[in-house]
């Protein structure tokens, strides 16, 4: 008998049970469009389960970072675009960890969690924010799905219209209360090549960094001197700038606007066509994480009826009060079908409705600022 390699001994499942495939398909859905920074991360079992040929469509459809654990080494083309490195805890390659432990959803794909693989369990994720596609089944929290094909569960993700927003739809009712998940999410769905970013100085900051920019948007805020109203004049600039060429998007906080709502003015006067969402949670929510106290309370608008009296009745000028989910769509179809329009968005937004980022942000630079030179 002439010597052969020897079988792998363990044959995984090559056909998944129809029941059990749909609903991971229909969680997974839920899950990734809930998500706003989500990234896949490879392991060892991917090979295993001989789904090494679908791992690059997979990712390409989703659209999301991935990076590989060290046993996974180049099962992703490393001159992919999507491409980050590895990750391995507290000796991942550079910025890898940035990326993937501020994710809001990580899709781990085959993984294998030791000691070693980890760096001494030194990885920093949350098992609440994680879905695993394993050679066998699919595993999120709270949740099982056996006898599941990984290859065929990459496959009907890729086959499916399972990446795009209105793909098996999980949005909130329209009767729900906005939240600036959903409202980042809008805005992130009205993003064009064609389209220009202004990010205010606050929670925005966050929030600006979650999108993902169609190809060539410029993308325009005020990081260093941290200038409370910056945006609304440079709003002015950047519309002015790209008349007939880019429409731009505002994403401003109300405190800040009301340090420079006048140049909104202009805006009208000449003619040029914004969409501001106006992020209206009653108070410099930034500053309460850096230093609480009742200044950072101000006093509300009646936003709405400004831009309808700085408009007094004259030139293209639309501006809604959105309180739910539906008020916020309803300003959106607008927008969209009146192209030339100056839109005003004012989203109303629970007072702690603010990014993670922000509460880990604020102690951290009102320590260091109370340090002494």
């Amino acid at each position: 008998m002439v010597p052969g390699p020897v079988g792998l001994g363990v044959d995984f499942v090559q056909r998944s049970n129809g029941n059990s495939l749909l609903g991971a398909l229909q969680h997974f859905a839920r899950v990734w469009n809930q998500s706003v920074k989500p990234v896949i991360i490879v392991g060892s079992k991917v090979k295993l389960a001989r789904a090494l040929q679908q791992l690059v469509p997979f990712a390409e459809k989703l659209g999301a970072a991935v990076a590989v654990m060290p046993d996974a080494k180049s099962f992703f083309p490393e001159t992919h675009p999507q491409y980050i490195g590895t990750y391995w805890g507290n000796v991942s390659s550079p910025n890898v960890p940035e990326v993937v432990e501020t994710a809001d959803l990580y899709i781990y794909l085959g993984p294998v969690f030791s000691d070693v693989t980890t760096s001494g369990f030194s990885t920093l994720v949350q098992k609440s924010k994680m879905i695993r596609v394993l050679p066998e089944r699919v595993k999120a929290p709270g949740v099982e799905f056996g006898s599941v094909c990984m290859a065929e569960f990459l496959e009907r993700v890729v086959e499916r219209r399972i990446a795009e927003v209105e793909a098996l739809p999980v949005a909130p009712g329209r009767e729900e209360m906005l939240s600036m998940r959903f409202v980042l999410r809008t805005f992130q769905r009205m993003l064009r090549e064609s389209s220009a970013v202004v990010v205010e100085t606050g929670d925005a900051w966050f929030n600006g960094q979650k999108l993902h920019l169609p190809k060539g948007v410029p993308y325009e805020f005020q990081l260093q001197y941290g200038s409370i109203g910056w945006s609304v004049g440079a709003l002015l600039g950047m519309a002015l700038a790209f008349r007939g060429a880019r429409r731009c998007l505002a994403m401003i906080g109300d405190g800040s606007f009301q340090m420079s709502a006048q140049e909104v003015s202009t805006m009208i006067r000449y003619q040029v066509n914004p969409i501001i969402f106006l992020l209206n949670n009653q108070g410099y929510t930034i500053e309460v994480e850096l230093h609480d106290g009742p200044y950072n309370n101000i006093k509300n608008w009646n936003y709405k009826l400004l831009i309808d009296a700085l408009a007094n009745s004259e030139g293209k000028v639309k501006s809604f009060v959105c309180k739910t989910v539906g008020d916020l769509e309803k300003g959106v179809e607008f927008a969209e079908e009146n192209q030339d329009y100056f839109i005003f968005l004012e989203c109303l937004l629970d007072r702690d409705d603010c990014s993670k980022e922000l509460l880990e942000f604020g102690p951290r630079i009102a320590s260091s600022s109370a340090m002494p030179p």
